[in-house]
């Protein structure tokens, strides 16, 4: 009964934690996340900066999302885990 359980907590906790890595590693390249969701209370008016929310993660994203912008792309984040705060990166 308890290896049921095991495998069964496993397999839910599998996709998430692949989930996280793309949305972290994509994060730190400055890319936005996949699979997180832009809190429209956050966003704003250029596209893409805002809170992005994913399951027990978020990112505060700001950066340059319009079309007649130099340098498209993220610009500065943070991220938290469980509303605990993670690395926080800007590009230079």
């Amino acid at each position: 009964m308890k290896k049921w359980i095991r495998r069964i907590l496993l397999a839910a906790a599998a996709p998430w934690l692949v989930m996280g890595i793309i949305d972290f590693s994509l994060v730190c390249r400055f890319e936005r996340p996949l699979f997180c969701i832009l809190d429209s209370e956050t966003a704003a008016d250029d596209g893409g900066s805002g809170t992005y929310r994913g399951l027990g993660y978020a990112f505060a994203i700001t950066g340059r999302f319009l079309p007649e912008e130099q340098d498209p792309g993220v610009t500065a984040y943070e991220a938290w885990i469980f509303h605990i705060p993670v690395l926080p990166g800007a590009r230079t």
